[in-house]
């Protein structure tokens, strides 16, 4: 009877509407003036028990939502604390593990997709270079013949292979995983400030957010805001990131990959002497790190901080390629607007938000390669790649014009 009364009721409402009056409502009712995230559209109660109770209310503040992650990061770097304490260990971060995944990489370039299985088993797993020491083997060998010879030309080998004369190995991987207090002589996590002049990329192709870091370092208290909370003794880092309209935080260990191997001792060498100089020349100081690192051979910082981003992110090939105002959106959680240069209306106004840069604004820069081009640089600047705009001036120059100019990095 009462669902008989509550069909009823439901024929009222819609009687003497248009179909397109009803639908109208029907979407009208999903609408609100603040936006929030897609899973609004479900009943909370049937995910409200997943989220972390700081982020179980709807349509907060953007600061608030800052706030709230860098109270939770700060909570949970004094957990791990405790906890480390506890056991008198180390933190090991479970969630990206490089030491323990050594071996298996995903925490390099993440989980194979199913036609990257496919084309492994249909291409061959050789580099040039490997496959002309195989045949020359095969030569000295004599297994083809006593007076067998192969005259082999290493850029026909790899034209064979397909891969436009570059090695299959093009691209280093790192040899070895170290802690801090390894790899340091006098580790510190930030010396003297953070500065533009710090930053180093390493090997992976993520200039876009190494120029996006180095912007940032211009403003003052910028970096501070990403570098919420640590415990150097433990070995804990903890960090907040702007995703998906949404502020979040993560914590990493401080385990780092170096691009040298451990010291391989052929024949023993009792003393130890050989080792300990090995690990001095190869395996000490921001050099031996096998990506970003810091100018300062004792600071830490930035190689953390890219752990922690490409941690986030999957691994540390999604790193791989981007624009430096996403970078920027990630760590500030500011609105990017891009403009090609080709395309501006007013020099002047460029100007005066050049002018500001730093003040205002933070201003990243973005080469791009000419279209049919296979030119590395043009004018000085390097192509498809990243910048920082670090100042613009407008200065007099000897005939007594002036001259406008643009710091970049």
């Amino acid at each position: 009877m009462a669902s008989e009364q509550s069909t009823s009721a439901s024929d009222k409402d819609v009687q003497g509407k248009s179909p397109q009056q009803v639908v109208s409502e029907f979407w009208d009712s999903f609408i609100v003036k603040s936006p929030g995230k897609v899973t609004s559209i479900f009943p909370r109660s049937l995910y409200t028990h997943l989220l972390p109770l700081e982020r179980a209310t709807v349509d907060r503040s953007a600061a608030e939502s800052y706030e709230n992650a860098a109270a939770e990061c700060r909570k949970k770097v004094q957990r791990i604390v405790a906890e480390c304490h506890r056991t008198n260990e180390k933190f090991t971060d479970p969630d990206f593990d490089i030491e323990g995944d050594f071996g298996c990489g995903d925490c390099l370039h993440g989980l194979p997709t199913l036609d990257q299985d496919a084309a492994a088993e249909e291409e061959p797993n050789l580099s040039a270079k490997e496959l002309k020491a195989c045949l020359d083997m095969l030569v000295a060998s004599k297994v083809l013949g006593a007076e067998s010879t192969a005259m082999l030309d290493i850029d026909a080998v790899r034209k064979c292979l397909g891969n436009d004369g570059r090695d299959d190995d093009s691209t280093p991987e790192p040899s070895s995983v170290h802690r801090v207090d390894y790899i340091y002589e006098n580790p510190a996590f930030c010396v003297d400030g953070y500065s533009t002049t710090d930053v180093r990329q390493g090997s992976v192709g993520d200039c876009w957010w190494v120029s996006a870091v180095a912007t940032l370092c211009c403003m003052e208290g910028l970096m501070d805001r990403v570098c919420v909370a640590r415990d150097e003794e433990c070995g804990v880092y903890g960090f907040v990131f702007h995703r998906d309209g949404e502020w979040l935080s993560t914590v990493v260990d401080d385990n780092l990959y170096l691009s040298s191997p451990d010291f391989d001792s052929a024949p023993y060498d009792s003393t130890g002497e050989n080792e300990s100089e090995y690990k001095k020349v190869y395996q000490t100081g921001s050099r031996a790190l096998h990506f970003a690192h810091c100018v300062d051979k004792n600071e830490t910082w930035l190689p953390l901080l890219e752990k922690a981003y490409a941690k986030v992110h999957g691994d540390y090939d999604a790193i791989k390629g981007g624009f430096p105002g996403e970078a920027v959106e990630d760590m500030t959680g500011g609105v990017t607007t891009t403009l090609t240069t080709n395309k501006v209306l007013s020099r002047e106004k460029l100007w005066q938000d050049l002018l500001n840069v730093n003040k205002e604004f933070v201003i990243a820069a973005a080469s791009m390669s000419s279209y049919g081009s296979d030119a590395d640089a043009k004018r000085g600047i390097a192509l498809n790649h990243a910048y920082s705009v670090l100042k613009a001036t407008e200065e007099t120059d000897e005939d007594g014009k002036k001259v406008r100019l643009v710091m970049i990095r």
